[in-house]
């Protein structure tokens, strides 16, 4: 199936200049630092990126999928995962591994929810500022974390900040992982109300779309409740990014074909 050309030949063209001769980025490789980026600027008109990174799947089935970054946190997770049953609604949600060594409990209680789990690294670090080898580092370490709890390995990976460049989206992929960024944002992490959390997550929403908001927000604990009916009221079905690629025809963590 040809999927997602253009990331392929990007990604064919860096690994040809980081790439050692088995196939793998050579440890401690460095190529030259792109522009730090941030997410929409390379996004193609099907929802995939020039590297293959996902903003959103091309689908006319109205699914979506809730995608919540940090954490976990006392207080905010339990509340979301209360809200997410409450609904009888999923989402995924991308950890960082410190926190998640701090509050084992909680990651036991999102994967035991029905929730998923992805890999937003393990301090949480802008990515682009790193070398190859400190990038893969972030990205292993929250990884076997994250795999003790899970029955499957984590194939979803999320750059902290939405900050990245060739570099990140390109050994991410050669370590098997997807990246996933997001087409309807809230910008949830500022001082507005739960309102306008509501409106701006509503009035973007689109089959295929992957919502980003945020752990550790009480605004978004309220607006979540009215989100979630509201586009269920639209005919969306709330599903895991996982699921949402697979019903888009992309295996999570497989090669770019």
């Amino acid at each position: 199936m040809m999927r997602r050309v253009a990331g392929a030949l990007a990604l064919a063209a860096f690994c040809v200049l980081a790439c050692g001769s088995g196939g793998a980025l050579a440890a401690g490789a460095r190529v030259p630092e792109q522009h730090d980026r941030l997410p929409g600027g390379e996004q193609a008109g099907n929802g995939i990126g020039i590297l293959g990174e996902v903003w959103r799947v091309p689908m006319h089935r109205r699914e979506i999928a809730l995608t919540f970054d940090d954490g976990p946190y006392p207080f905010y997770t339990p509340l979301l995962l209360y809200e997410l049953h409450r609904s009888h609604a999923v989402a995924t949600f991308f950890l960082v591994g410190r926190t998640c060594q701090e509050f084992p409990a909680l990651v036991e209680q999102i994967v035991a929810s029905g929730d998923e789990v992805g890999d937003h690294t393990f301090n949480h670090y802008r990515l682009t500022k790193l070398g190859a080898k400190e990038i893969e580092e972030q990205i292993t370490s929250d990884a076997q974390l994250l795999d003790r709890y899970t029955s499957d390995p984590v194939t979803l990976f999320r750059p902290p900040f939405g900050r990245y460049d060739h570099r990140v989206v390109a050994l991410a992929h050669a370590m098997g992982y997807e990246t996933v960024f997001w087409n309807d944002s809230a910008a949830d992490t500022k001082d507005i109300s739960p309102l306008l959390v509501e409106r701006r997550i509503i009035r973007s929403a689109s089959p295929g779309g992957i919502i980003l908001l945020h752990n550790g927000q009480y605004r978004t604990v309220e607006a979540l409740p009215v989100i979630i009916d509201t586009l269920r009221s639209e005919g969306y079905d709330f599903v895991t990014v996982s699921q949402l690629l697979k019903d888009g025809g992309i295996v999570p963590g497989a090669p770019v074909q």
